[in-house]
């Protein structure tokens, strides 16, 4: 097996699936409008994140369709030995992202918008991987990036994932805002329940320990 190539078009293929979910879910997020009678958001705090994750598409679009000679500066030096296992955890790391990212809009619906907004009749999600992170869907990219990351090896990618990191915290926390001038103390009692970007370990033992009170006496009531 071409492990380069192969790599090259297993990363063009997963932004390929992120993106035809994005577009399937946006039609369906635009059933519900904005809720104009509230405040107009900035959208300067948004851009950094759109502008991070054109590169990254840009990145391995370049990266496909590029002579490998123009490559061979920017790969990590490693044997095969090393190189060959990443490329199978960056598999891993591609299921994981898409898994979520696909359970994350299904969940969220027609609230999601591509745009930080309160839409009409919005209603705070809680549920599926929202009940323990509170941006599931910036996970997802997290770890398609680092799938990519690991799977093409690059410097140029190893440089610009913290820049890929904070865009998407910006974008996180004026989001938070919005949510939080849109619903209130509900908001900040969920974000004290609910991790950013990864669960709170709280969080998850209080629901294991529920599932396993709710199975016992299942079982007792046999």
């Amino acid at each position: 097996m071409n492990h380069p190539l192969f790599a090259e078009l297993m990363s063009a293929a997963f932004l390929l699936f992120l993106g035809g979910t994005r577009c399937y879910y946006l039609a369906a997020a635009r059933t519900r409008p904005g809720d104009e009678s509230k405040p107009a958001v900035s959208r300067a705090p948004q851009l950094p994140a759109y502008i991070a994750s054109a590169v990254w598409a840009a990145y391995v679009a370049w990266s496909v369709l590029a002579p490998p000679r123009l490559l061979e500066w920017d790969r990590w030096p490693l044997s095969h030995g090393v190189s060959d296992p990443l490329v199978w955890i960056a598999v891993v790391l591609f299921g994981a992202g898409l898994g979520l990212f696909w359970h994350s809009h299904r969940t969220i619906g027609s609230f999601w918008s591509i745009r930080i907004e309160i839409k009409k009749e919005h209603r705070l999600v809680t549920r599926g991987p929202y009940r323990y992170v509170r941006h599931p869907l910036y996970t997802a990219l997290f770890l398609g990036y680092l799938g990519t990351l690991l799977a093409l090896q690059s410097w140029t990618l190893t440089v610009w994932f913290p820049v890929f990191i904070v865009s998407y915290l910006l974008f996180a926390k004026e989001e938070e805002r919005v949510m939080e001038n849109g619903f209130g103390e509900a908001y900040r009692a969920y974000r004290q329940q609910a991790g950013m970007f990864l669960p709170r370990w709280r969080g998850m033992r209080r629901s294991v320990r529920r599932a396993a009170t709710r199975d016992g006496a299942r079982r007792t009531e046999a």
